[in-house]
């Protein structure tokens, strides 16, 4: 993609989050009555953008993307949002940009964590795209199946798929950070007996899985990356957003 391209794109994000902004303080014109569920749609688009087409290591993409994502948080607390599948999956999507936050706080610190941080940011961007998947599919089965597939779109169903998605994250994330820092000094030299030697043997585990992981990850995400654009293009490019997921 060209730098004009990106610009383009830049500016959509910034538009969308700013205009999100504006009515969500009242400050929308004509004094008409404001519906939550487009800004929403517009959220769900503008992560789309930032996953699959902006680059991740982009500090003002990341920015305007946890941005928009504090607006979402705060917008799927309203009494007029129900609780459905695809608001849970879109309030963790909004929660994943929490990393980016605490990845900006690492840094802010004295002590040098850029280790952790770049580890953080990775995170956010499978977190992202895990969710992104989940709303994918949820849409392809509304279009494909509404009714045969109303049992799979429920709350509980989306809660627990957060919950495998957020234990498989931070799991990638534990053992990458473990095989990275073995053998620093803060590592388990310092333990005293039988500490030292299991958390020797639990760095070294980490150390022979990091690369395999790693290269899952990447055959995982590109796939992911590949499933989202056919979806994004079938099903919410051609059909309207409001009839394949429903914010509401």
């Amino acid at each position: 993609m060209n730098k004009q391209s990106q610009f383009l794109l830049l500016f959509f994000l910034c538009v969308t989050v700013f205009s999100s902004i504006r009515k969500m303080v009242g400050l929308s014109p004509g004094g008409s009555q404001w519906d939550p569920r487009s800004t929403l749609r517009r959220y769900l688009l503008l992560k789309y953008l930032q996953v699959l087409v902006l680059p991740s290591g982009n500090t003002l993409v990341s920015s305007l993307g946890m941005l928009g994502s504090m607006c979402a948080a705060l917008l799927l607390r309203l009494p007029s949002v129900s609780r459905k599948a695809s608001t849970v999956l879109l309030s963790q999507l909004a929660w994943a940009d929490g990393l980016v936050l605490l990845c900006r706080g690492l840094a802010a610190l004295p002590v040098a964590m850029e280790g952790l941080g770049q580890g953080l940011l990775a995170a956010n961007g499978h977190a992202s795209l895990l969710f992104l998947s989940c709303l994918s599919l949820e849409a392809l089965l509304v279009t494909l199946c509404p009714v045969e597939s109303r049992g799979l779109r429920t709350a509980s169903f989306a809660r627990l798929a957060s919950t495998v998605i957020w234990v498989a994250v931070l799991g990638e994330l534990a053992v990458l950070q473990a095989a990275d820092y073995h053998g620093d000094e803060l590592g388990p030299t310092s333990l005293p007996g039988e500490a030292s030697h299991l958390a020797k043997l639990v760095f070294q585990v980490c150390q022979q899985v990091a690369p395999l992981l790693r290269i899952l990850s990447h055959g995982l995400g590109a796939a992911l990356w590949l499933i989202n654009a056919y979806v994004h293009y079938t099903v919410f490019y051609h059909a309207p957003l409001r009839r394949t997921c429903s914010f509401h």
